[in-house]
């Protein structure tokens, strides 16, 4: 067919990835488009090899025949779901019209995050195709199983070979406390200990990345990974910035001593906790998983595992 495929994913990074895919395969012909505050600063590096078929927002033509320009006739645009929604995409779908429209990892969005899209298209589309099953290859069994219980109702099944015993553990930052840092937030206990444990892995040639649900003690474990001397870049990542990427080893650094904050939102926290391929550490406080935060999905993972998961 000559009509052009729209692929949407729910964040910037599982559209990068679908476009980094087609890269890999030699196929060139798609467009990506993607917010200006993602591509941004330390997001930018991740586009490097896609420069040339990216159009950040700030760039998005007012017009049809500016858009038509932009997009070089590309048989696929990829783009998140918040940006379907969006009025400055109105010149590209005035090129293209959105008639064909592929959702990658269909399952982990929500239904009423569809309406405002479907709505939108109603007089365009024709073809919807939700890409996804019921089988995870990802995560180790405990921590696989453990998210379906909670999270797909038992339905999501685990299809990995586990080679370690207990592939997730707490470390109690007994002294961490959380410091409101502007509109974020730090806890300087916890990156300390999270870059003496990137400094082991990175000694072992490990394949690691560290998660953290806040961009103030994101900054903040990327200036003590520089003061130790240690690489930090492409390294450390908030948890919106990191959906639909992966690693061997996953550090985490919660933040959290008080209030719940960013743990009250159990999709992103499912988010946080799905990226590892063989091992977790989860740097945060005993009290506060024990105490407040005992009915989050953290709270629950760690009294799923049992005392055995802390060090």
């Amino acid at each position: 067919s000559s009509r052009t495929v729209w692929i949407a994913a729910q964040s910037n990074v599982a559209v990068k990835n679908i476009a980094e895919k087609f890269d890999k395969i030699g196929f060139y012909d798609f467009a990506l488009l993607v917010s200006k505050k993602f591509h941004f600063d330390w997001h930018e590096h991740l586009y490097e090899r896609l420069e040339p078929r990216l159009i950040r927002s700030d760039t998005f033509s007012h017009n049809a025949a500016g858009a038509s320009r932009q997009l070089c006739g590309a048989r696929v645009i990829l783009c998140t779901l918040g940006m379907l929604s969006n009025d400055h995409i109105a010149p590209f779908v005035e090129v293209n019209p959105v008639d064909i429209l592929i959702f990658d990892e269909g399952s982990q969005i929500e239904v009423g995050n569809y309406l405002s899209v479907f709505d939108r298209f109603r007089y365009t589309l024709e073809k919807i195709v939700f890409i996804g099953d019921d089988k995870q290859y990802r995560m180790p069994s405990v921590i696989g199983d453990f998210i379906s219980r909670k999270i797909y109702n038992g339905k999501l099944k685990t299809c990995h070979k586990n080679s370690v015993s207990l592939p997730c553990r707490f470390v109690d930052v007994e002294r961490g406390q959380e410091t409101r840092s502007g509109r974020s937030w730090t806890n300087s206990s916890e990156a300390r200990v999270v870059v003496q444990i990137a400094a082991a892995y990175q000694a072992k040639g490990l394949d690691f990345r560290i998660i953290t649900p806040y961009d103030a003690q994101r900054a903040l474990i990327v200036h003590e990974l520089e003061e130790a001397k240690l690489r930090h870049e492409d390294r450390v990542f908030n948890v919106d910035s990191f959906q639909g990427n992966e690693a061997d080893h996953i550090i985490i650094s919660v933040v959290r001593s008080d209030k719940l904050g960013f743990l009250a939102k159990q999709r992103r926290t499912n988010v946080m906790l799905t990226r590892c391929k063989k091992t977790m550490v989860i740097c945060t406080s005993k009290a506060f998983v024990w105490g407040p935060a005992a009915s989050t999905l953290i709270g629950e993972l760690a009294t799923a595992l049992g005392p055995q998961a802390w060090v």
